[in-house]
């Protein structure tokens, strides 16, 4: 099997588990807006991201939303702004690891900037989202931006980091190495 076929397998899987985890675990984490769902599946795909590439992260995600979305677990208007948070948070944090060789400095540089871009590209994404969605119009989804959208987005970012730290980097070390023995335990 290629080395492209085994990444693209285990970036399905990835973003399967993380399909499972959003399933199993959405916590709201603000009162005022209930629909902020925190679910820790995002470190499995920044894990994908790190290990595998930004377009196997990307890939990851995809998976995970369209498997919400087509359990009818999650609506298109949900599913595609998680879809696009992830995106963003992953893509420049995997970019700025790699750029720094995978150390825990960049890495955490990595995760920083993503979750900052993520938290302020999601401003225009909620404006439109929530006025499909909800039928919100921008001054109520503006008022409800500092009170309770920013912070769950920059929360879901800086969990997502923690537990990436905590069990992603040692379990994607494992992982490296099983790849650079050509995925054969018998090595």
């Amino acid at each position: 099997m290629n080395s492209t076929l085994k990444k693209d397998i285990l970036a399905t899987l990835l973003g399967t588990l993380a399909f499972l985890i959003m399933l199993l675990v959405s916590i709201p984490v603000i009162p005022t807006a209930s629909f902020l769902k925190y679910d820790p599946s995002g470190f499995l795909l920044l894990l994908s991201g790190a290990l595998l590439g930004p377009a196997c992260g990307v890939l990851s995600c995809f998976i995970k939303g369209f498997l919400y979305f087509i359990t009818g677990a999650g609506n298109i208007f949900g599913v595609t702004s998680d879809f696009l948070a992830n995106i963003i948070f992953i893509i420049p944090t995997v970019l700025v690891m790699k750029r720094g060789g995978g150390s825990t400095k960049a890495a955490a540089a990595g995760c920083a900037l993503g979750t900052v871009l993520a938290t302020l590209a999601m401003i225009p994404i909620n404006l439109v989202v929530l006025r499909l969605e909800l039928g919100m119009m921008p001054d109520a989804v503006m008022a409800m931006m500092i009170p309770a959208i920013l912070p769950f987005n920059l929360l879901k970012g800086v969990l997502n980091s923690v537990i990436y730290f905590v069990a992603g980097r040692p379990l994607s070390r494992v992982m490296a190495r099983y790849q650079q023995s050509g995925g054969n335990r018998h090595e």
